[in-house]
């Protein structure tokens, strides 16, 4: 699989499942827009995962996504910046808005968002499938505090049931 750009100040989180169906046919699921249709099934905390325009995920595509990880929701504007057939979608969402619910008070702040999903077939024709969530906090401090207060925990519980969920959903789509 190929190497993930590490950038100042973000945070990479990664997990990888193993899908009982074809690189091709894993591949063609994102692409043709079915994780819209399956989104709020693959994760409690999704919102909508939705194509602007178009049923085909292209370079240059926009798209527009909401979810919730514990006490904190995001808002991102994805911009599809890679596609490499049967191998890797990138797209990124600069900033993404994050709200983060206390009991005295809600923080608005905002980071950039890189999210891989790298495709690989293994020995048996099934497929790996690898996301790898890039959080690029503004600034040192940032990445710091939410390192050490646990900011990021949620988000690693919700990208491991995501991707639970996928494997999930991929089985019935095969």
């Amino acid at each position: 699989m190929r190497e993930i750009v590490k950038l100042a100040n973000m945070v990479n989180i990664q997990y990888t499942i193993n899908a009982p169906l074809s690189t091709e046919k894993a591949f063609d699921f994102f692409i043709n827009n079915k994780l819209s249709k399956y989104y709020r099934n693959i994760s409690n905390g999704h919102k909508y995962f939705t194509l602007r325009q178009g049923e085909k995920m292209r370079v240059c595509s926009l798209i527009d996504c909401e979810e919730i990880a514990g006490n904190q929701k995001i808002k991102h504007e994805y911009y599809v910046s890679e596609i490499i057939n049967n191998e890797r979608i990138h797209y990124y969402s600069k900033p993404s808005i994050v709200e983060i619910e206390l009991p005295w008070k809600t923080i608005c702040s905002k980071s950039n968002s890189y999210v891989y999903y790298d495709f690989e077939k293994d020995s048996n024709l099934h497929t790996n499938i690898r996301l790898t969530i890039g959080i690029q906090f503004f600034g040192k401090g940032e990445k710091i505090f939410s390192t050490l207060v646990g900011g990021l925990e949620p988000w690693k519980k919700h990208y491991i049931e995501e991707m639970n969920g996928l494997k999930n959903v991929l089985m019935d789509y095969n």
